[in-house]
């Protein structure tokens, strides 16, 4: 393994030629695709148009916005150049910008739009010599240069376009130039840098090098391989490592179409268009495609709905028996072809009728939605990776999937648990450090293991199960260790409940703060007859109190008697990145959760009945 990621990008190319690499979709048009050769040209030009502007080995180049094929021809031409991508998230607050731009010394950053446009000159960032718009502008650069208080003289903005075309002038100029840039590109070289973006504090940039990526592809590839006829649908911020990693970076040197969500919000209407074999997930979304289907089968005639659920329990039992190597009988095997052909091959079409691969990531999930996935036929994956890891470090395995854990480590990764139960990580793909933040480098290696902050243990199979981050650790009044994450992922499974966050630091006992699908829950209660004409009003209807509080007593046999949530209440809205709430990549910040919520909170540990809604001052929508 001697060359970069672009080199494999432009060899992948080459070898798939007219065979379609991307689709995308302009507005409201339908799908339009792009050639492997059509695309490799793009970025071909992107990376010349780059080298024009004076990008060269370590510069570094920004890249500011929603996911799109420029994103990642931007992503591509930057690391052509020798130079290192820096994402971030659309959603980033100001002062993670700030903080981003300076701390990675960005002399071009691509934006997708004005607004972000104005964030970028916002702060007031002397060394960016470039600020390149990725959509058209409804008004001209040179009106936009004036409004923004910009030097005219100096040329700051420009459009893709303009990159493009000082690309196709240097190439005729000197076209052997990118070609002896990829050649001179080596391995220790850094590929990209990529900013965690934290529950707490200020982001950290981790830097990937070619070799942690292309190493982190090589070990997957061995455990679940694509091919030419993989079709992938793109949703995930590429800002985060699991779908820049596994789904960009897998897909340019491995795979067959790369398609582009409209949006996260588009994903369900797109997964029909495109009809993909393969996407990844993040609980989230994972959780909201289960609850519209178990809606619909809590729907059903009374016999169809128990004909579903017999189909569904056959389809566990065939997916138990494969995990542990077990023979499946006759009889069966028998039930599981009727199910397949009453139940389960329907369901699946309905879904995604080529999809046979989702692969989970990025936060811990419910154990409900993958039996539910796995049962019906489409595999269904939960894996375990940070940032720092360049994503997965570990995956369950096609056939052998066990539920409730992130399955056993990469070929290439070894693993090994703490004195105090913390997971450590050592291997190729394990960064090297922050990025000019020597202190937290030091803080993250003990021994030269990588420190993970989770808490796991390791099943006499080598499966890994993560029951808690180390610094997310409850402990009661009465001294006793909780994991608060495996708690909140069994209320989840609660109908409706969308997210979840308990407390109970040196309490005697805990309490949950629980958000709801607005829409499930209205239908529900619209179900069920319960009078209400608002949401806001439903919240308040003490059926609905009831409603929950048996669910969650129903799910909480597996539990400690002190890990049961014993109060909770029910906030107006759902938790959100614009709100701060939630970080970009839609992991709870418990510490403003805690903050925003005190009196709601301090109001459970002392009352049953409370009413978030008032304590709050209602919905902020």
């Amino acid at each position: 393994m001697t060359q970069g990621i672009a080199t494999r990008f432009f060899e992948r190319a080459q070898r798939m030629g007219d065979r379609v690499g991307v689709r995308y979709k302009e507005q409201k048009s339908p799908y339009k695709s792009l050639s492997w050769t059509d695309y490799a040209t793009l970025v071909r030009d992107m990376a010349f148009g780059l080298a024009a502007l004076g990008v060269d080995s370590g510069s570094s180049v920004a890249i500011f916005s929603a996911n799109s094929i420029y994103w990642v021809a931007a992503d591509i031409a930057t690391i052509c150049n020798g130079g290192i991508s820096v994402p971030i998230y659309p959603t980033s607050s100001q002062s993670d910008i700030q903080y981003i731009l300076e701390n990675s010394e960005a002399q071009i950053v691509f934006v997708q739009n004005e607004e972000l446009c104005r964030k970028v000159v916002a702060t007031k960032k002397a060394a960016i010599n470039k600020i390149v718009l990725l959509n058209k502008p409804k008004k001209s650069l040179a009106e936009l240069t004036q409004e923004l208080g910009l030097p005219a003289d100096q040329s700051i903005l420009a459009s893709v376009e303009d990159i493009l075309e000082l690309g196709k002038k240097l190439k005729s100029e000197n076209p052997d130039l990118i070609d002896e840039r990829l050649s001179r590109t080596k391995l220790s070289d850094l590929a990209t840098i990529i900013y965690t973006s934290g529950t707490t504090g200020t982001p950290k940039g981790a830097g990937l090098t070619h070799a942690n990526i292309l190493s982190l592809i090589e070990a997957v590839k061995q455990v679940l391989p694509v091919d030419e006829n993989t079709v992938y649908l793109n949703y995930l911020p590429l800002s985060h490592v699991f779908e820049r990693v596994c789904g960009e970076f897998y897909w340019m040197t491995c795979a067959g179409e790369y398609a582009f969500a409209e949006s996260i919000e588009a994903m369900g209407k797109n997964l029909a268009e495109v009809q993909p074999t393969m996407i990844l997930v993040v609980p989230r979304v994972m959780d909201r495609i289960y609850s519209k289907v178990r809606i619909g089968i809590e729907g059903a005639s009374g016999r169809r709905k128990k004909l579903i659920n017999w189909s569904i329990a056959v389809g566990k039992q065939i997916v138990g028996k494969r995990a542990e190597g077990k023979n499946i009988s006759a009889f069966l095997q028998a039930k599981y072809w009727l199910a397949e052909k009453l139940v389960l091959g329907k369901l699946r079409e309905k879904i995604g009728p080529r999809l046979n691969l989702v692969v989970s990531g990025g936060a811990p999930a419910s154990t409900e939605p993958i039996e539910f996935f796995n049962a019906i036929g489409i595999d269904t994956l939960e894996g375990y990776g940070l940032t720092e890891t360049t994503a997965p470090a570990c995956v369950n395995l096609r056939g052998k999937v066990k539920i409730g854990t992130v399955g056993p480590t990469l070929p290439s990764i070894d693993l090994k648990i703490g004195e105090d139960g913390e997971i450590l990580l050592k291997g190729p793909s394990i960064f090297n450090g922050y990025y000019k933040n020597a202190e937290a480098t030091a803080d993250a290696f003990e021994d030269g293991w990588f420190k993970t902050g989770d808490i796991g243990e390791v099943d006499r199979d080598g499966y890994l199960k993560i029951t808690d981050r180390k610094k997310d650790l409850i402990v009661n009044s009465a001294g006793k260790n909780i994991a608060p994450q495996r708690i909140e992922a069994i209320l989840k499974t609660v109908p409706f409940v969308s997210q979840a966050v308990v407390f109970g630091d040196k309490q005697k006992a805990l309490v949950a703060l629980l958000t709801l699908d607005e829409q499930a829950a209205t239908e529900f209660g619209h179900e069920q007859n319960w009078e209400f004409n608002s949401y806001a009003e439903l919240l308040k209807q003490p059926k609905l109190n009831q409603f929950l509080r048996k669910e969650i007593q129903s799910r909480s046999g597996q539990l400690a008697d002190y890990e049961v949530v014993k109060r909770f209440a029910v906030l107006p809205d759902e938790l959100s990145v614009d709100e701060g709430e939630l970080t970009a990549t839609l992991k709870i910040k418990r510490n403003v959760v805690a903050s925003r919520y005190k009196s709601v909170i301090e109001a459970l540990y002392r009352d049953e009945n409370v009413d978030a809604a008032a304590l709050v001052g209602g919905s902020k929508r």
